[in-house]
């Protein structure tokens, strides 16, 4: 808005290729046909989107891909609008060719002379405040060969492990186990807080911990082994940096409970899965529990790391 970008978010989803966007958009971009790319794409889209929903419906000879934003947010959600329809632009691209320009398209965001303008949308007919985002194709570009990416298609094999362990948990311990994972970074919480952010009054969510066998102090010590192993796997941070990081007061204190956890010393710890790497027995790119959300940095170290 400073700037007077009107046209920032179509800008920005005109330049994202989709191969840049993680495992799924490496695992789409690398399928036969256009046909295939949208199955694989709608199957996939909620584990990966929580703000809307995604679907293809056609009619006779027309087909649209459309997606439906289920909160507006605020009078700015136009250019998270735009992004979206020129991500399916680029989806459509990869089968209809870098220039293919569509005959129709809609949007949920009332009228722009930024989208009416935009070169890549010259040839189409635009509906603003429509039910959904949706570009319309011919039929028969499902069944176009798609043009795979340049790239290492090993990468695509690498990031399933991360992709799968970034999947939210199914399970309630597990389940709670994220929340305060995610509280974490600014403190671990108190069961107030958990209890606030799960909409919970605190007796009933004591009372469905206890059904589980589990207590929320033994949680947020689970979190704090997690952070502490991957940060120990994953940087070069001095044991006691990572110590003051998860709130303990010394080297030692941190060292005892760390041996209580896992049997080992943190020193030990990293030794040997530093040796088990070099030995090629573990696989660097698969994610440490607690990899996710690991706590912010409190204590400066000089190394920088954080959540994929």
């Amino acid at each position: 808005r400073s700037e007077g970008i009107d046209d920032l978010g179509l800008r920005a989803g005109l330049e994202a290729p989709v191969d840049a966007f993680g495992f799924l958009g490496r695992r789409v971009s690398r399928l036969p046909t256009l046909r295939q790319l949208l199955h694989v794409a709608l199957r996939h889209h909620s584990a990966f989107s929580s703000s809307g929903r995604m679907w293809v419906d056609s009619q006779g000879e027309q087909v649209r891909v459309c997606l439906a934003f289920t909160a507006c947010f605020d009078g700015d959600w136009q250019q998270a609008d735009h992004y979206v329809l020129m991500l399916i632009l680029g989806l459509l691209r990869l089968g209809a060719g870098a220039t293919w320009r569509p005959a129709a398209v809609q949007l949920q965001t009332i009228e722009c002379d930024a989208v009416s303008n935009f070169e890549p949308l010259s040839t189409a007919r635009i509906n603003f405040a429509q039910p959904v985002t949706a570009v319309t194709f011919p039929r028969m570009l499902l069944d176009a060969t798609l043009q795979p990416p340049r790239g290492d298609a090993g990468a695509l094999d690498q990031g399933v492990d991360a992709w799968q362990a970034s999947a939210p948990a199914d399970d309630f311990i597990g389940s709670i186990f994220q929340v305060i994972q995610t509280l974490s970074r600014d403190g671990y919480p108190n069961t107030q807080q958990t209890a606030d952010v799960l909409g919970l009054g605190v007796r009933s969510f004591q009372r469905h911990l206890a059904s589980a066998g589990v207590t929320h102090e033994a949680l947020v010590r689970r979190v704090r082994l997690a952070t502490a192993v991957a940060l120990l796997k994953e940087t070069n941070a001095r044991v006691l940096d990572i110590a003051l990081d998860l709130g303990y007061s010394d080297h030692a204190h941190f060292t005892r409970a760390f041996r209580r956890w896992t049997g080992r010393s943190p020193q030990d710890f990293r030794r040997q899965y530093q040796a088990s790497c070099d030995r090629g027995q573990t696989d660097r790119s698969k994610p440490s529990p607690g990899s996710t959300h690991p706590i912010p940095h409190r204590h400066g170290t000089g190394d920088s790391w954080g959540g994929a």
